[in-house]
């Protein structure tokens, strides 16, 4: 698919995500879970006709500072429409900083949730996210990669955890994100092959409206921080694609629309 295609291709997408929003559907259902061989827990949300006899990729979603997993996760449902992908919305630690991590926005029992106030927040998403993703694939046939999506302060999970684990990924498709090198250092930047041809295509919201505008050019800024220090330790990302007419959001349409092309390949 040619760059220009695929530009066409997100911006119709775009039109058809507001008009889907237009009339209000209902999101698949979904389902909370806790990973078999880790804290971890996890919302899943399965495709229409899912059935047990074949591999079905999987899209990991990772939320803003608000940290609202199902909320995130239910725009993804919507936006999948007939599409064949196994949604997740791990409940992540590192989508913001310490401010906005407290415990009304996670399901995690209050004695545990204390014992993950004394850990390294990246350390329990790689091996959380590892646990997550075997689950997924033992119990509901999820391809063994995943692809990877998060927006604004989700960005500090989407970025840590490609440039810890590109192995893991299919691709991956930051969204007008933030990164302060949070959980990542020289030592953390996997040295694995796959970073090197894996696909990365950073999103950014086209109309940013109010306040957003602000906020977006900071995670401008600090979107290019990102893609500066990737190819710096041999990862490939591709420029920034705006999405245009598209709002400060998650941009879920845009999102599968690139995910498509890679699995026509």
């Amino acid at each position: 698919m040619s760059a220009r295609t695929l530009h066409v291709t997100l911006t119709s997408c775009f039109a058809v995500a507001m008009a889907i929003n237009a009339h209000g559907p209902s999101p698949a259902p979904s389902s909370a879970h806790r990973a078999a061989s880790h804290p971890m827990r996890y919302h899943l949300s399965l495709p229409p006709g899912w059935k047990a006899d074949r591999d079905w990729p999987v899209l990991v979603v990772i939320p803003d500072a608000k940290r609202d997993f199902e909320e995130n996760l239910s725009r993804f449902a919507i936006a999948r429409g007939d599409r064949p992908y196994i949604l997740v919305a791990p409940e992540v630690l590192s989508c913001g900083g310490a401010r906005t991590r407290t415990i009304d926005h996670y399901s995690y029992a209050g004695g545990e949730w204390d014992s993950l106030q004394q850990v390294d927040e990246f350390a329990f998403e790689d091996d959380g996210l590892a646990a997550v993703l075997a689950d997924v694939h033992s119990q509901w046939r999820g391809e063994i990669r995943a692809f990877l999506t998060g927006w604004e302060a989700g960005g500090h999970t989407v970025w840590a955890q490609t440039f810890r684990h590109p192995e893991r990924w299919h691709g991956v498709v930051p969204v007008t994100t933030n990164y302060q090198d949070r959980g990542v250092t020289a030592a953390s930047f996997s040295r694995a092959r796959e970073r090197t041809t894996l696909p990365i295509q950073p999103l950014r919201c086209g109309a940013p409206k109010g306040d957003a505008a602000q906020a977006v050019k900071y995670c401008d800024q600090q979107t290019a921080v990102a893609l500066r220090e990737a190819r710096e330790h041999g990862f490939a990302p591709r420029p920034v694609r705006v999405v245009t007419g598209a709002e400060h959001g998650p941009l879920p349409a845009a999102v599968f629309a690139w995910c498509d092309s890679l699995r026509r390949r």
